[in-house]
């Protein structure tokens, strides 16, 4: 459990919560949907330490606050909205490419953008909707391909580079995004 021990004003990025945690082992950074900072550290972890890991951090913060308020401000990131375009657009691929799949499933994640269970049902996070459409159709046809390749196989990359072009380029430009979760 993270114990509040103090609440540190640092120039450029307003109030950080510093809390102590018997399971951590590293120092970290945690920016909340809301925006409100937390720095959580180790117990052996000096107070000066901490200081100099916020500083070291500021430009990281302050990119990472500049996402969280642009998002609150995004109206494509309405929910409701969201799904039903992306429900959407997964129809319309799945049928001008001749693919198949189960049931969808628009969630919040974390960490991914999308995933395809064995029995062909497709999840795709709900961030999706504030992509670029190149990168939001990528996401949903490599879903898509993995309906008949259930794995990142030679012939997986064939059959979504025979679509998207380049599926390795497009990756790596999705990798500059952070599949963050919504605002509630």
């Amino acid at each position: 459990m993270n114990t509040v021990v103090e609440t540190w004003e640092v120039p450029g990025i307003g109030s950080v919560a510093v809390a102590v945690s018997d399971r951590a082992r590293h120092a970290r950074i945690t920016i909340r949907r809301d925006g409100a900072v937390k720095l959580i550290l180790p117990r052996r972890a000096s107070l000066l330490q901490a200081r100099g890991l916020l500083l070291k951090s500021k430009d990281w913060i302050q990119k990472h606050l500049r996402q969280v308020h642009a998002e609150k401000a995004d109206p494509r990131l309405d929910r409701v909205h969201a799904r039903r375009q992306l429900v959407e657009r997964l129809e319309h691929l799945a049928k001008q490419h001749g693919f198949a799949y189960n049931k969808v499933f628009v969630k919040s994640q974390r960490t991914l953008w999308g995933s395809c269970s064995s029995h062909n049902n497709i999840n795709l996070n709900v961030n999706l909707a504030r992509l670029p459409e190149e990168l939001r159709d990528y996401v949903i046809l490599h879903e898509l391909v993995h309906t008949r390749h259930k794995n990142h196989s030679r012939q997986f990359w064939q059959a979504l580079d025979a679509i998207v072009g380049d599926g390795k380029a497009l990756q790596r430009r999705l990798r500059s995004y952070q599949p963050r979760p919504l605002p509630v």
